[in-house]
């Protein structure tokens, strides 16, 4: 008897445990994805029911979701969330979502915060009234992540780390060799709710349709991401050509509404695309974000990192959000994309294409929405901004700002060498070397045209890509037509491509290149190629000399005529010369040996004298 009444006030008190232990806890959330290192990691609460379109209350505005998660070795992550409809696109449901991207194996453990008020997802510094799954606390085991894991999640998040360049957490130093058109490559007709303004923009007599990316639906592959039966197929063939031309970056707005496409933007219904202020900026279209998300990842598994650009340089479309100004629609619009895609490893925030152009955001302004977005990203991804005018000038308020840790550089025909080769110098300078990237320009073309992109690729190769290697920066290419641009497989462009890789890869495998600097003067008496600089103004570029001084040399010669003389007095003994064809990616001719401490002449080219050339030197 004493057994079972023992027995019994057991089970009794377990019982009231459990009660009790319910009553004081929110349930845990569902957590989902593959649960290795930064991968993407998804937690679904189940909330209060509501509509993408509700007002009274917002979904997107009067709540706030934030999840912190605390890591093995006690990392802290305070990571937002947003309401996710019924959890598959739809945009009326209960489920409320985090999406985290854990940095370290083993026990991570979250606790969500969630609460209600007026415009509250804005306000963070109000406290707010607990809600449903306020409290709801869990854990989950990551592990590392597989070597063989597709694209970035093998070397985790690229990151500013003090230098020129970035580089993954995980894995080596990354230079860019990216695509920057079409710039509203999310104006896709596959996405839900997007449409085509019938209005016009500069350049351009009648706007052309939606991308369908036609040409790329060949290049998709039975396995890839899909929906709607095939409505996903031509964006995602997109990504898997671009990566199969060893593209590794791509230029995009979320939003172009008063800009120049019109056709990009992540609300519901649509709004008025010319920009208006009653436009409806604070409801979030849940499907379309969805399939975002889906060719997001894609392209991170492709190895393709993100360039999301937040705002165009038409004044309309500055002047869209708050007109111009940082308040609700500009706050919850950043909240919304980081929370939505800012688990992402390689992504930069870009505050505004030509931030200074039509209505000049000024540096204030710029640095106040760079704050903001510093505030509310957990992960701390690069941030930057895109600059008309003088770059180096423009720029200069960035140079030694914390908040900013990259360029974005418009030069049109401007010497690209010079520009690249300032601004390494003035961020260093300024205590705070940050990337020097060359984002749109134009090469010359003998006709003065100096904003207008050309597929020329050959001269692309020898007046911008290789000179901006060999002077320390990264590079992005505006196709001809950048709006209309609907396939990259052009030519020309596909030759882009592929030149692009020959000079990455030449960095990539021969250089400590994160450790080279350039210095042009170590050559002499070679030839020279004529380069306009827009506005009927040529300049003669010489050879391109990167060098960690005293090691290791790489000189690119755009003309090769004659080579002259290589300053090699800072090495000692014997020095081995290799050329490498820029044209075809591979070295030719034989080896040859010189002794160090002396100046250097290393003779002819191997074969077409006249064209571009490159000698390593080591």
């Amino acid at each position: 008897m004493n057994v079972i009444k023992n027995l019994s006030l057991i089970l009794i008190l377990i019982s009231f445990f459990i009660g009790s232990t319910n009553c004081q806890t929110s349930p845990a959330g569902n957590v989902s994805g593959t649960l290795e290192t930064w991968n993407k990691v998804t937690i679904d609460f189940e909330g209060p029911e509501a509509t993408e379109s509700d007002s009274n209350p917002n979904p997107f505005l009067d709540y706030r979701l934030e999840v912190e998660f605390t890591g093995p070795d006690g990392e802290v992550y305070h990571v937002p969330g947003f309401f996710a409809g019924d959890g598959n696109g739809g945009g009326t449901g209960n489920i409320w979502r985090v999406l985290f991207s854990p940095d370290a194996p083993g026990i991570w453990n979250y606790t969500a915060n969630f609460v209600s008020g007026d415009e509250i997802a804005v306000n963070t510094d109000q406290s707010g009234e607990s809600v449903a799954f306020d409290g709801a606390t869990g854990s989950f085991d990551i592990e590392p992540t597989d070597s063989s894991a597709e694209g970035f999640y093998k070397w985790g998040r690229l990151e500013y780390v003090g230098e020129h360049y970035f580089k993954f957490r995980d894995g080596d130093y990354w230079i860019k060799g990216g695509a920057d058109s079409p710039e509203n490559f999310l104006a896709y007709d596959g996405f839900d709710n997007t449409t085509r303004s019938t209005q016009n923009y500069d350049g351009l007599e009648s706007l052309p349709a939606l991308h369908t990316y036609s040409a790329h639906i060949e290049d998709w592959n039975p396995g890839d991401p899909d929906w709607g039966d095939g409505e996903g197929k031509g964006i995602i063939g997109a990504l898997n050509y671009l990566s199969s031309k060893n593209v590794n970056s791509i230029y995009f707005l979320l939003q172009n509404i008063g800009g120049d496409g019109k056709d990009v933007f992540p609300w519901v219904g649509n709004p008025d695309p010319s920009g208006n202020p009653e436009n409806d900026n604070l409801h979030y279209d849940i499907s379309k974000l969805e399939q975002w998300e889906t060719v997001l990842k894609y392209a991170q598994e492709k190895g393709i990192a993100l360039h999301a650009v937040l705002n165009e340089a038409e004044e309309a479309n500055k002047r869209e959000l708050d007109d111009g100004e940082l308040g609700t629609e500009r706050k919850l619009f950043y909240r919304e994309m980081i929370a939505r895609f800012g688990h992402h490893p390689a992504l930069q925030w870009n505050i505004s294409e030509e931030y200074n152009l039509k209505f000049d955001l000024g540096p204030e302004r710029v640095r106040e929405f760079a704050s903001y977005i510093q505030e509310v990203d957990p992960y701390d991804h690069p941030i930057t901004v895109h600059t008309a005018g003088d770059p180096v000038e423009e720029l200069a308020f960035i140079y030694g700002d914390p908040l900013f840790s990259t360029t974005s550089v418009q030069l049109n025909q401007r010497r690209i060498d010079h520009i690249t080769e300032a601004i390494r110098t003035a961020t260093a300078e300024a205590g705070h070397p940050i990337p020097a990237s060359m984002d749109e320009f134009t090469v010359d073309v003998g006709d003065n045209i100096s904003w207008i992109p050309v597929d020329d690729a050959d001269r692309q190769r020898k007046q911008k890509l290789w000179p901006t290697y060999m002077s320390g920066g990264q590079i992005e290419f505006i196709l001809e037509g950048f709006l209309e641009v609907d396939s990259f497989k052009k030519p020309e462009a596909d030759a882009l491509w592929d030149y692009t890789w020959y000079a990455r890869s030449f960095m990539q495998e021969n250089l400590p290149f994160h450790q080279m600097q350039p210095m042009d003067e170590r050559v002499s008496n070679e030839s020279t190629l004529t380069v306009g600089e827009g506005d009927g103004v040529t300049s003669e570029m010489g050879a391109q000399v990167f060098a960690k001084p005293g090691e290791i040399y790489a000189v690119y010669y755009p003309a090769s005529e004659s080579t002259g003389s290589v300053d090699l007095t800072d090495m000692s003994g014997e020095v081995t010369m290799q050329w490498f064809n820029p044209r075809t990616g591979e070295f030719e001719g034989e080896v040859f040996t010189s002794e160090g401490g002396t100046e250097v002449e290393p003779g002819s080219v191997p074969s077409d004298p006249g064209e571009d050339w490159v000698l390593l030197i080591n």
